[in-house]
């Protein structure tokens, strides 16, 4: 079941291009082929790319396309970030729409620490148990002043596209930090990447 709210059409396919190696990716997938029919938010825009990868599994994928709903503001995102409405008010789920995996991204770079522990609230309602949240770090001092767009190459392969050139001091995170914004989740697993970022896999509690 594939549903795409506030999305008037799928982005098109990304042309063939090296991505990088995400063992978190590699790790969602493994749950994924490991149980029964997985539900799955991915907040991210609504990729043809990733709705046709994820369609060869046994899954029901809901796209939130927060890129698109959520207002920008004049200021690039990093500097103003637009995650200050309530999420209800920007994802339309009900209360039957619960989730096995979430698919953040690097979103979490873009919000600040209220917004997180809003962001973390509104998730756990919609998680079931053991979800698993999906999202990367930046730990640069610096990043993209919008966040990315990314496409899932192979099971354990992503390709991050960004839309702009401009930069802004990026948050730097720490998992400690994350953790103590997000009480309704724990820590499953981390990796730290070459490029810069550290993925996370929170657990619902």
């Amino acid at each position: 079941m594939f549903r795409a709210p506030g999305a008037a059409q799928l982005a098109a396919p990304y042309a063939s291009e090296a991505g990088y190696r995400s063992p978190g990716l590699q790790l969602i997938f493994d749950r994924i082929k490991a149980g029964q029919k997985t539900s799955i938010l991915d907040l991210g825009p609504p990729l043809a790319a990733n709705v046709g990868f994820l369609s060869s599994y046994r899954c029901r994928l809901y796209i939130g396309d927060c890129l698109q709903s959520l207002p920008v503001h004049d200021e690039p995102w990093g500097r103003a970030p637009a995650f200050s409405p309530l999420f209800a008010e920007v994802l339309a789920l009900t209360a039957n729409d619960q989730f096995d995996v979430i698919f953040c991204w690097d979103l979490i770079n873009y919000l600040s620490n209220e917004s997180i522990r809003r962001f973390s609230r509104f998730l756990a309602q919609h998680s079931n148990a053991d979800a698993l949240c999906f999202f990367s770090l930046v730990t640069q001092k610096t990043m993209p002043s919008q966040p990315g767009k990314y496409r899932i190459i192979a099971e354990d392969v992503l390709h991050c596209e960004q839309d702009c050139d401009e930069a802004c001091p990026s948050p730097r995170f720490t998992q400690r930090r994350i953790l103590e914004s997000m009480p309704e989740f724990q820590s499953h697993r981390s990796f730290l990447l070459q490029n810069g970022h550290q993925e996370q896999i929170l657990r619902a509690r």
